[in-house]
């Protein structure tokens, strides 16, 4: 699959993710990142520990991630989720993973499936 196609599976804007992060080697080098990173299985694990100070800051930074990269249908939920934890809202916490991890599991399947 070409970035281009793996763009238009997530849903997201190619043109707008290669004008933010210049050419397609970064995506590519970005990607890498993204789906190597500790932190959405930190954040699920975090919210089953109800240890939400740390759920928090795996949000954020994936809410980072998810924008840098383009990830719209992703980062909704998340920022959804950074924002009520935030807030100390904590009760809806594992209703959002079980929306994310679906969407997390797609990225990183696609990722997998990406031609260099």
């Amino acid at each position: 699959m070409t970035l281009r196609e793996f763009y238009a599976k997530t849903n997201a804007d190619y043109d707008a993710v290669i004008r933010r992060l210049i050419n397609e080697t970064m995506v590519l080098k970005y990607l890498n990142k993204f789906q190597n990173d500790a932190y959405f299985t930190q954040l699920q694990q975090s919210v089953r520990q109800k240890d939400y100070e740390t759920a928090y800051r795996c949000a954020h930074t994936l809410k980072g991630l998810c924008l840098s990269l383009g990830f719209e249908t992703m980062s909704k939920p998340v920022i959804e989720l950074t924002e009520e934890l935030r807030a100390g809202i904590t009760e809806n916490a594992d209703t959002y993973i079980a929306v994310i991890e679906p969407l997390y599991a797609d990225i990183i399947r696609w990722i997998g499936e990406l031609s260099e």
